[in-house]
């Protein structure tokens, strides 16, 4: 949370209650409005969206600083509506419920206690992972570190393809609270792994690495304390506030924009580069990888955006940014087909600039040939809070476009 939000903590279980919360949505914000909102982002508001020209801004704001917020958009002619009414009501709709998890031995077939209609902790992801890798002989489970809390950082590595043949590299869930990107990134695994015959010639031909919990301290203690909880759980030396925004730790431009040196900050770049064991862990895994991989993607949400780089300036570009580009849209076509889901196909600077992005530091810090970034589901009637049932249409119509990606890091490694 940014500094000031008034936050209401139920005694029972510490677990920080929304009630009363709203999200109100701008109109489209022309350069005059997105300046004057984006002086207040560091206040007392949340932006699930932030102001950018062209575009709506999504605030959360509690009902101490509502009647402020109002003022200030009535004060400056800035027009909106309340996306969401009660954001606590909307949270429960995600939030795990209580249950007796079940011993594996006791499980039957599947041999995994993850599943598609709800969100489930980290131990639940990683034996999955674990479960695939003792089952499949082209598929391995390795830990590449462990967060500050003791957490293993473990990749799935699908791996039919063999040496020398091209790698790719895709994480999830760098930021806490977005669920939907760790359930997603499940779901492709699943399809690439116990789907084989459908998906052969990308898996015969191409190596791919997942880390589906890229941040499982934070994850989990927006499962349990904080559900709007985005940042890593690093202890802040000199500060009472903790946490790094982990797409703000990357070594590439890191820190030239769009982010906050404030430690309370939930855009806190973290004291240099790759100042975090989870992103140190990325950096090394990818580079020991050989060959470089062709592709780095990051999955997020929310916004069905379709990212590509740079987005630490408005002005800089890979140099193969053109084909980068154009397969953004080939793939959010394909997207597009499975459920009629729009993924608009852009610059990640057009959204906001911002440095220290992962998928910037895999195009050029790593070297990757194609890098993107996802944003899932929706465009606002939950934002954060995508509900479980969409998290099978989510997987459905990310891995139609993925595939696309997919087929053409084949296609240009067997010309």
């Amino acid at each position: 949370m940014l500094v000031g939000l008034a936050i209401t903590v139920a005694a029972a279980n510490s677990k920080i209650s929304y009630h009363g919360y709203k999200v109100l949505r701008t109109q489209a914000l022309d350069k005059h409005t997105a300046e004057i909102l984006g002086r207040m982002t560091e206040r007392d508001f949340d932006f699930w969206a932030d102001p950018v020209q062209g575009r709506s801004a999504d605030i959360m704001v509690s009902p101490h600083n509502l009647a402020d917020l109002e003022q200030f958009l009535a004060k400056h002619q800035i027009q909106y509506s309340v996306m969401i009414e009660d954001v606590e009501s909307v949270a429960r709709l995600s939030e795990p419920t209580p249950s007796v998890r079940p011993s594996r031995k006791n499980l039957g077939s599947p041999r995994y206690t993850l599943t598609w209609d709800k969100y489930h902790p980290h131990d639940v992801i990683n034996e999955f992972v674990d479960e695939l890798a003792s089952t499949y002989d082209f598929v391995d489970s390795v830990s590449i570190g462990k967060t500050a809390e003791g957490r293993d950082l473990r990749v799935i590595q699908i791996k039919k393809a063999g040496p020398g043949k091209p790698n790719v590299f895709i994480d999830a869930g760098i930021h806490a609270r977005e669920w939907i990107a760790n359930a997603v990134a499940t779901f492709m695994i699943r399809e690439l792994v116990e789907n084989y015959e459908a998906n052969s010639h990308i898996v015969d031909n191409l190596n791919i690495h997942v880390l589906p919990m890229a941040n499982p301290d934070g994850y989990e203690y927006s499962r349990s304390t904080d559900r709007m909880w985005r940042k890593n759980r690093a202890v802040n030396s000199g500060s009472s506030c903790k946490g790094v925004d982990l797409n703000r730790n990357f070594g590439f431009h890191w820190a030239e924009s769009g982010v906050s040196t404030s430690p309370c900050s939930d855009v806190f770049c973290g004291e240099e580069p790759f100042s975090e064991l989870e992103t140190q862990a990325i950096k090394e895994y990818t580079e020991s990888l050989n060959p470089t991989p062709i592709l780095g993607h990051s999955i997020h949400s929310y916004s069905q955006l379709w990212l590509w780089p740079y987005g630490f300036d408005y002005t800089s570009r890979p140099d193969n940014w053109r084909e980068i580009k154009q397969l953004a849209e080939d793939a959010s076509e394909a997207l597009l087909q499975v459920h009629g889901t729009y993924f608009d196909p852009i610059n990640s600077a057009d959204l906001y600039p911002a440095a220290g992005a992962s998928d910037d530091w895999y195009r050029g810090g790593l070297g990757t040939r194609y890098s993107y970034t996802t944003e899932l589901r929706d465009t606002g009637l939950y934002g954060f809070l995508l509900p479980p049932s969409q998290i099978v249409p989510s997987g459905e119509e990310l891995f139609a476009g993925m595939k696309v990606v997919f087929e053409k890091c084949v296609q240009d490694t067997t010309a």
